[in-house]
């Protein structure tokens, strides 16, 4: 364990805040523009952070890529662009892409065509996943240059 009773230890831990707080200031590459067909989402990771990039009507958009439902990606789900909207392919949690902001809560109950599970096994999952929460998904800002998407 670190002790920063000491000065020296102090300092180091504001200059580790420092730049971690830094690297939001600042737009960072993200992927190439033309690697994002229109109508289509990318997964791609930033500094740390899982991004997905969707093209919609011609714009670029930036939200956290990992649901705030169940932490799957979002880039795996199904974009309907003329709705500006992502629904996770794991339960169905769907959100704006543009501003990250919750569409609809998961479904609890398997999706359409797949066999139900045994009354017990449903009882426990619904049990355990019912108090789950779901929130809106961080935005990030976009822009292009030369034909680079960055993000910040």
């Amino acid at each position: 364990m670190k002790n920063y009773n000491n000065k020296e230890a102090q300092k180091n831990m504001w200059e580790t805040l420092s730049v971690s707080n830094q690297r939001n200031d600042y737009f960072r590459d993200a992927c190439k523009a033309d690697e994002v067909p229109e109508g289509s989402m990318k997964h791609v990771e930033v500094d740390g952070r899982e991004i997905l990039i969707a093209k919609v009507d011609g714009k670029f958009y930036a939200i956290a890529d990992r649901c705030g439902h169940m932490n799957a990606l979002l880039s795996m789900g199904h974009l309907e662009a003329a709705k500006n909207k992502v629904t996770c392919g794991f339960h169905g949690a769907q959100f704006d892409i543009i501003t990250g902001q919750k569409l609809k809560e998961p479904r609890l109950t398997p999706p359409e065509g797949m066999d139900p599970l045994p009354e017990k096994l449903s009882e426990f999952v619904y049990k355990m996943m019912n108090p789950i929460r779901t929130y809106d998904q961080e935005r990030y800002e976009v822009k292009v240059e030369d034909n680079m998407v960055k993000v910040k």
